[in-house]
């Protein structure tokens, strides 16, 4: 971002707030949805960046513990997943709370 005309705080200061404040303000890498016990075991459904989709799909290629999330009427959405709460909790740790 280049600011041509500067002085007298007229606009370089203020759009270096906004700049900040936009930066400060970035989506969340996972959110989670939902969670119920299946099985005896707590499955969560986590909505994911494309960032931790692709960790997700490159490190644990062998997924016993998450599943691509189907809805009701057989939708498969790819950036939303099912996981137990061992891989869960292992999101968790590499990507923040």
């Amino acid at each position: 971002m280049n600011i041509f005309l500067g002085g007298r705080n007229i606009g370089k200061s203020y759009m270096a707030q906004m700049w900040n404040q936009m930066l400060d303000q970035q989506d969340p890498k996972y959110t989670e949805l939902s969670k119920a016990t299946v099985d005896g075991a707590m499955w969560y459904t986590v909505k994911c960046s494309k960032e931790v989709c692709t960790w997700i799909r490159q490190e644990y290629a062998d997924h016993e513990q998450w599943y691509e999330h189907i809805d009701q009427n057989w939708n498969i959405y790819f950036s939303t997943f099912d996981m137990h709460e061992e891989f869960y909790m292992m999101l968790k740790l590499k990507w923040g709370v």
